[in-house]
Order: C-alpha cells, then sequence, then structure tokens
C-alpha cells in the first residue's frame, strides 16, 4: 500500500489504505464526486441511496439516479472499482492526478474525523474511568475507617473483660482476716 490512513472502524482503530478506507465508510462521502460529510448528508430531496451500501450522492452526481434501486460506482463494479489506483509513469513512478487527489484528501477526512471521534470518545472514557475510581477510593476508605473502629472497639472490649475477670484487690481488713484464719508455722502440727 502506498499510503495508510488509521481510522476507527468497530471501536478498533485499524490501519488501511485509500481505497480500503473508502469502501469501509461509504456513509461518510459521496462516492460520485467524493465529497466529505462534514456534519450530515445532504437533504434527502437532493440525494439518491445506494441499494447496496447506503451510501448517499447528490441527484445531479449520479448519472443513473432514476434506475431502481440506484447502486453507486463501487457497487455496480465491485470487482474493478478503485477509488484510488495510483498512475505510473513510464520511469516507474508513482504519480497522483486530481481525482486521486480527491479520493486521497477524501480518505484522509474520514480519517481525521474518525481518529477525532476516538480521542473523544477516550477522553470520555477516561473521565468515567477517574470518576469511578474516585468514588471506588472514597469507599476504600470508608471501609478502612470502618475496620479501625471495630478493631478499637474490639481492643477495647478485651481490655473492659480482662480488667472485670482479674481478682478484685483485697481490703486490708480483709487481709488481717485471712492472715487470723492461717494456720502458724511457727508450732508444727502433730
Amino acid at each position: 500500500s502506498w499510503v495508510t490512513h488509521s481510522a476507527r472502524f468497530r471501536c478498533i482503530i485499524r490501519f488501511y489504505c485509500t481505497h480500503c478506507l473508502l469502501r469501509k465508510h461509504p456513509t461518510s462521502f459521496r462516492p460520485s464526486c467524493l465529497a466529505f460529510y462534514d456534519s450530515s448528508p445532504p437533504h434527502h430531496s437532493h440525494r439518491v441511496s445506494c441499494s447496496d451500501c447506503g451510501s448517499y450522492t447528490h441527484i445531479h452526481c449520479a448519472d443513473d439516479a432514476n434506475s431502481t434501486p440506484y447502486r453507486c460506482p463501487p457497487c455496480r463494479d465491485p470487482d474493478s472499482f478503485s477509488f484510488f489506483r495510483p498512475i505510473i509513469d513510464a520511469n516507474g513512478v508513482r504519480c497522483v492526478d486530481k481525482s486521486l487527489s480527491g479520493a486521497f484528501l477524501c480518505a484522509a477526512k474520514i480519517s481525521a474525523s474518525s481518529m477525532n471521534k476516538a480521542v473523544s470518545f477516550a477522553k470520555c472514557e477516561a473521565e468515567r474511568k477517574g470518576k469511578d475510581a474516585a468514588v471506588a477510593r472514597k469507599r476504600a476508605r470508608e471501609a478502612l475507617d470502618d475496620v479501625i473502629k471495630l478493631d478499637e472497639k474490639a481492643k477495647s472490649d478485651v481490655e473492659f473483660s480482662a480488667n472485670r475477670d482479674q481478682k478484685p484487690s483485697l481490703s486490708p481488713a480483709s487481709t488481717n482476716s485471712y492472715q487470723l484464719k492461717k494456720p502458724k508455722a511457727d508450732h508444727p502440727s502433730v
């Protein structure tokens, strides 16, 4: 292939030669005069639609628009038709004439439009994923705070139960009475 164009087709960025790009995007331009649709195709009263590929052509550009059903030039002769076939001169050098430059320009505009749409889509996706990440980070922080609070509560419950399970300290009066009841070690028992 002489020149490749990048374009997004079915959510995948691919590279095409001029002819293949124009074949894959038939509704983006008028195949008879190679005019690119910047925003929308011509009004339905000024156009005719191809019955095979759905491309639109100006009524005055279509030579056989009165025939039913209308078929655009690429669909009428799919085997031999080419949008972009460079001319090779006597020296073997590829040349481009006005019609080929029109096809190349149309393909370049389709490629630029397609890539602009891909950039917009990627930007929206990145913003959406950024917002999702912020929400997930907030939820994770809240969950971590909840775990810390539960851990602190569990530690305080353990400390409280440990303090409650210990023997209470004896008052001096109870200590003396305990000592009075104890047998004296001075007199061995028989």
